[in-house]
């Protein structure tokens, strides 16, 4: 008859080991994003995604617009989503706004490329990193709103 003691500490041994690989996991920091005191914006430009230019969801679309400062809001007040959790909280609608954060100068001078959706998230295209996505909630959803209202009803 074999001795089940062995087989109950391999099993808590194991369990142990998980629920710390899963802590761990929770405890991943979150990306970092920030927006350069200097930054502008530049080539900037309210479209349709590309490939869904004749989109039935076009003609929704013409309310969509941000000024450069209007982005910047944006831009400083959107959180960094990480990875892991953009399938279940990004929501993506193809009236876009994109263009270019710009800071520095020279050889010092970086560029930023950016997709802005009309449900408030983003996509961060910066050189040599892994696409970022932003996601604009609480009072950056409030303040975003705000300006959306603005360009809708022309005040």
């Amino acid at each position: 008859m074999r001795n089940d003691t062995h087989g109950r500490n391999h099993a808590w041994r194991t369990g142990a080991v998980l629920l710390g690989l899963a802590a761990s996991l929770s405890q991943a920091a979150a990306p970092q994003w920030s927006v350069p005191r200097d930054a502008r914006i530049e080539k900037l430009e309210a479209r349709m995604e590309e490939g869904y230019e004749n989109n039935y969801m076009k003609e929704h679309c013409g309310y969509f617009t941000l000024t450069a400062e209007e982005t910047l809001v944006y831009l400083r007040s959107a959180q960094p989503l990480p990875t892991e959790q953009v399938h279940d909280r990004l929501d993506w609608v193809q009236c876009i706004v994109q263009g270019t954060l710009v800071s520095g100068k020279g050889k010092h001078r970086k560029e930023v490329r950016f997709e802005i959706s009309a449900s408030l998230a983003a996509h961060i295209y910066e050189p040599g990193k892994p696409v970022a996505y932003l996601i604009c909630e609480g009072t950056c959803e409030e303040r975003m709103n705000k300006i959306i209202e603005k360009h809708v009803h022309g005040k």
